[in-house]
Order: structure tokens, then sequence, then C-alpha cells
């Protein structure tokens, strides 16, 4: 959808707050009716319940209940993420510091905490023979490019949560209460282009189960392979110029898709604000009339919402960096535990070469002192036979003896014995 800025009649337009900036986009998941209509349409599935966080059971929730829920997690986030950061050993206390004080951006106008878009939701999935299925939805939309460690850290949480459920032991007839990972399903709304060799405004990765020998695929469900693996989906806006070209019927999945990213497309901004977007009335079908209510709603219930935008779009770089640098330390946690202790392993290597290396020199130092002590002892007694042998010759000089005869019988020279 071209945006051109004539004075076409103004009644064929409407104007929404940008649904790329997370307060507005925040703002509209917080509906019950919006989210079931944009997850149904993004995934393509019918959505018969849908809740914030995950549940042992299929429970419907009301509007308010739901919107609760949506208060009560924005609360929990940011102070989940301050105890992860003050628990992290990898990081100096420095870096803690830094990363608190980027934590707790403040909103100028609400004096909140700023954060970065990301949530789970639970739903109770129909599918077409009828039979429910409780998934988990982790919906992120990112506004600028950025790295993916994050994204990572946060599908790596999701695939630890569990669900219960009850089922029959075919050994015992009891029923017993069991504990299973959900079927994951990350969505992910770009606002950048990741690959360019099919330029398609939806990529959806599938589970595909294949036998490497017999080159046959598994259509049936396996409960070990399915639950350790996912679906993926990747929405890249800037390829809504690329798929409006492309013929598919308006009731159709492609259609109603089509259409709802058509509410995310940046080339609609206003020329004199690029906070809202001036969209086409009849190119969005009626199933978007609740959505675009509640988008327009944005602006009035929150007076301050463009200074929030402007604020998003100062703090948004540091954010994602603190947030990346964060993740990474966290998957790269444990290689960098093994790292260190092989470090510490070679160190104490080191350590006991070095001290067998120190007692060995000891010895020799013992040994050294030995052969000193015995060379002092060897000259302390060669000095007192030549002073016996002095005082010798000195009495047989002084008894009248002849020099000949000294000398035969101390050894000494004859001017030795003349100076005695």
């Amino acid at each position: 959808m071209k945006n051109i800025q004539t004075n076409t009649n103004e009644q064929d337009y409407f104007v929404i707050p940008n649904p790329i900036y997370d307060v507005v986009f925040r703002y509209l998941m917080q509906d019950y009716d919006s989210a079931m209509i944009i997850l149904s349409t993004l995934i393509n599935e019918k959505i018969k319940s849908l809740e914030f966080k995950p549940l042992t059971a299929a429970i419907k929730t009301s509007e308010e209940e739901y919107q609760e829920q949506v208060k009560q997690k924005a609360e929990k986030y940011f102070k989940k993420e301050k105890q992860k950061i003050i628990a992290n050993k990898n990081l100096t206390e420095l870096e803690k510091k830094a990363a608190i004080s980027q934590i707790n951006l403040k909103d100028p106008v609400s004096g909140k905490d700023i954060k970065l878009m990301h949530l789970d939701f639970t739903a109770v999935i129909e599918k077409e023979n009828g039979e429910e299925e409780m998934v988990m939805i982790e919906l992120q939309k990112v506004a600028i490019e950025t790295d993916i460690f994050r994204f990572k850290q946060y599908i790596a949480e999701n695939f630890q949560k569990k669900r219960k459920i009850k089922k029959v032991d075919t050994d015992t007839g009891k029923e017993i209460e069991m504990e299973l990972p959900y079927r994951l399903i990350p969505i992910f709304i770009l606002n950048f282009e990741i690959e360019d060799e099919i330029s398609d405004l939806m990529i959806k990765t599938r589970q595909v189960k294949t036998g490497i020998f017999t080159d046959k695929e598994m259509s049936g469900k396996n409960e070990f392979i399915d639950n350790l693996s996912y679906e993926l989906y990747v929405v890249q806006l800037p390829y809504l110029s690329k798929a409006e070209k492309l013929k598919f019927a308006p009731d159709s999945y492609k259609g109603k898709l089509f259409a709802l990213l058509q509410l995310f497309d940046q080339r609609a901004k206003e020329v004199y604000n690029e906070y809202r977007l001036r969209l086409f009335r009849k190119v969005f079908p009626g199933f978007l009339d609740q959505v675009i209510k509640r988008l327009q709603a944005a602006a009035i219930e929150n007076p301050n919402l463009e200074k929030q935008m402007q604020a998003e779009d100062y703090y948004l770089k540091p954010l994602l960096k603190r947030d990346n640098k964060i993740s990474w330390l966290l998957l790269n946690k444990k290689q960098m535990e093994t790292e260190l202790q092989e470090k510490d392993k070679e160190l104490s290597k080191k350590n006991k070469e070095l001290s067998k290396k120190d007692q060995e020199l000891s010895e020799k130092d013992k040994e050294l002192s030995e052969k000193d002590k015995k060379l002092s002892n060897t000259s302390k007694a060669l000095q007192e036979k030549e002073n016996m042998i002095l005082n010798l010759a000195k009495t047989l000089k002084e008894s009248g003896k002849s020099i000949k005869e000294i000398q035969n019988l101390t050894g000494l020279s004859k001017d030795v014995i003349d100076k005695l």
C-alpha cells in the first residue's frame, strides 16, 4: 500500500498511532479481542481461549481478568530482570550497576520503566477435527535491527515451562498427573529484512520429520519429536511492498494476514508526524474493525502517547544493547564455566609443578648447606693440624734440633722454620 498524501477525501482514510512502537503495541495487545484476532490471523489457527501465563487447564478469561494479568506481568517483568542481573556471577559489580541503571530507564511522562516488547501467551487451539491443544505463543516485535542473543534466551526459557495433564495409566487403569512441555510457537514481527533469497513478507518454519534412509516424511504426531521442536513465524515488514503485487483472495489466509500486517506499514507515516500512520480505509476488511478501534483509542486514553513514543526512540538502542549482553552471558554461561574450570585445572597443575620444584630446590639447598658445613669442619681441622705442626717445629727448634731434622719431622720448609 503506497503512502500517497493527496487531497483525496479524508473520509477515505483513518489515522492510528504507529503500532511499531512498543507503547502502542502493548496497549493493543492488552485488549483481549484484539489479541485473539491478531494471534489467530498470524498462525492461521482457531483460538478458543487466551491466557497471559501458562495454566493447567483451559479456562475462559474475561477482558478484565486478562488486562489485570497484563498489568501484573508488566510489573513483575523488570523485577525479575533486576534479580537476574544481581545473581549473574559473570558480571562485575560495575557491569551490574550499569545494567540495572539501564533497566531502570524511566518514561519522562509516566515515570514508568521503558521495557522491550516480549509477550508470552498460553492459547487453546481448536483443530479441524475438533480436538483441542494447549500451546504457548511467544510474540516479539522488533523495531530496529539487533543481535539474536535475547531471542534465543527467551525461547530457551519457554522450552523449560511445563503444563500438567491427566492421563489414564494403561497398566493400572488409574488416572495419573503428568508434566509435559508446551508446543512452542515463536512469532517475530521485524521492521527490517533478514533475507533476500525469497523476499517474503512472512516466513514459516515447519516441523518436518524425515527419515534419512527411507526419505519418507512422518505425517502423524510424535510426542518425543514434537515436544523438542517448534514452528517459527518471522514477519519482515519491509516486504509489504512486494506482497501487495501478488494476487490472493481477500478472505484467504494470505489475504487476511496481508490486511493485518498493513496496519504496520511504515510507508504510511504522515508527512508531518512520523508517529502516526494514515491508512486507506477500504483495504481493511471488517474482521479488523476491533483492532483499528483499539489503536485509535490509544491516543484518546493516553494524551501523552507521542511523548512516550519519542522517549522510546531515544532509549531503545541502549536497552537492546543491555538485553543482548545479558542474554549472551546467560546463553554462554555453561561454556564459560567449563572454560573457567579448565583454566582452574591448568593453574592447579602448574601450582603442583611449582610446589614440586620448590621442594626439589629446598632439598638441594639443604644438601649444599650440609656440604658447606662439612667443608667448614674440614677447613677447621686442617688449621688445627697446621698449628700443631708449627708448635712442634717451634719446640724442636728451641730444644736445639737442626733445621734439617725439623724438616724431616714436620715437613715444613726452611723459610717457615726460620721465622719461628
